[in-house]
């Protein structure tokens, strides 16, 4: 393989310099960083708003039109840090022990910047593909994957035949991910002074523990969902919880919002009949957002493809696996029924931790992995 590794490396410290946690994103910041580098290749790119500052870039490297193109996919914006914790500065592009240390350096600028390298390395190498390779970098895919929504709209990924997301993998090729629906549950009471309520019992009409009696349900809801090859039973979280005024009056109202991480297979309106199930008289829902899982069978080509690469490059035999995450994938794949495999050189779990790291041998190594499979795919 022709890529220079050095680069690559290069590449994700520059990136990581870039803030571009969520809120508010900035992608702006990090979308430049790659259209520079891929300007020095003599590879153009289209770099666009979404939203002030938050930006979408799509560059592409055509082919003769022989082949269906393949999309590289990733995403500029981060999770935040709590510096006090971190024992590194999260955008200096610390390295020591064989890691590069940073937000973002697994979740995803690693696999971003190895993408974008593997496309200069078929550039520079001056062989013809058959079909486009295009890097769709995104914008707010941390939220509501606004930004590969507009990659779709825009029509940036027509004529694409696969598509390949570098999320933290640890370079295993991944084919599931779960869903994401996330639920807004609200309580109402009856709004009155504690001084007057000595003869209200039960809940007293108080709408944070009405919520809270609720939430204890529905944190031990067993889901009826099939099991699945490669991802677990859902997972359930209540993440957020508001309500009340202040400590001397009954709230008449309190809300807490859940995220439910679902494997293939049930609807929303199925999983979200089953929390109704167990909801009161005081108790309303709805669906705030829903990203629907994607699974690709282990015995597409292009699974296959990707497996034969990361065999090459590895000398490993696993297997295709799945994630509890989502991705930019929920959004394009069902849109245009692509086939979706996961390659990232981050580790399953290092996204938003405290510390993160890119094991740098596998960053390295992803680069080499995405350009195989390119020239594989659409050679």
């Amino acid at each position: 393989m022709s890529i220079k590794l050095s680069e690559t490396l290069e590449l994700t410290r520059d990136l990581v310099a870039q803030n571009t946690i969520y809120p508010p994103g900035n992608e702006e910041k990090a979308a430049a960083v790659v259209a520079a580098k891929l300007r020095e290749a003599g590879i153009g790119s289209i770099v666009y708003e979404i939203l002030p500052h938050r930006t979408n870039l799509v560059a592409r490297l055509k082919g003769t039109g022989e082949k269906p193109g393949l999309a590289f996919s990733a995403h500029f914006d981060t999770i935040d840090v709590d510096l006090q914790k971190w024992s590194v500065d999260p955008f200096a592009g610390e390295m020591r022990d064989g890691r590069l240390y940073g937000r973002g350096t697994a979740d995803m600028k690693g696999g971003m910047a190895a993408m974008t390298m593997a496309m200069i390395a078929i550039a520079r190498s001056g062989k013809p593909l058959k079909g486009d390779l295009v890097l769709t970098f995104s914008a707010a895919e941390n939220s509501d994957c606004l930004g590969a929504k507009r990659l779709v709209a825009d029509g940036h990924l027509d004529g694409i035949g696969a598509l390949l997301i570098s999320e933290p993998s640890g370079n295993r090729p991944l084919v599931t991910e779960k869903g994401a629906l996330w639920l807004r549950v609200t309580a109402t009471g009856d709004y009155t002074h504690n001084a007057f309520t000595e003869d209200r019992t039960g809940d007293r009409g108080n709408a944070i523990i009405r919520l809270a009696r609720y939430l204890d349900k529905a944190h031990d809801l067993k889901l009826d969902v099939p099991e699945h090859r490669h991802v677990k039973p859902p997972t359930i979280n209540v993440g957020v919880i508001r309500g009340g005024h202040e400590a001397a009056f009954v709230p008449s109202s309190a809300s807490a919002d859940i995220d439910i991480r679902l494997a293939p297979g049930p609807s929303a309106e199925a999983v979200l009949a089953e929390f109704q199930a167990i909801a009161g008289p005081y108790i309303s829902l709805e669906i705030l957002d829903y990203k629907p899982a994607v699974d690709t069978a282990d015995d597409h080509p292009f699974v296959e493809l990707c497996v034969g690469a990361y065999r090459e490059e590895t000398g490993s035999d696993l297997g295709p696996g799945g994630v509890g995450y989502y991705t930019d994938g929920a959004i394009m794949c069902p849109a245009l029924g692509l086939p979706m495999v996961i390659i990232g050189p981050g580790e399953i779990g290092m996204s938003g931790a405290i510390d993160e790291y890119v094991d740098i041998e596998k960053l390295e190594t992803s680069a080499l992995i995405f350009e195989r499979i390119a020239r594989a795919y659409l050679g």
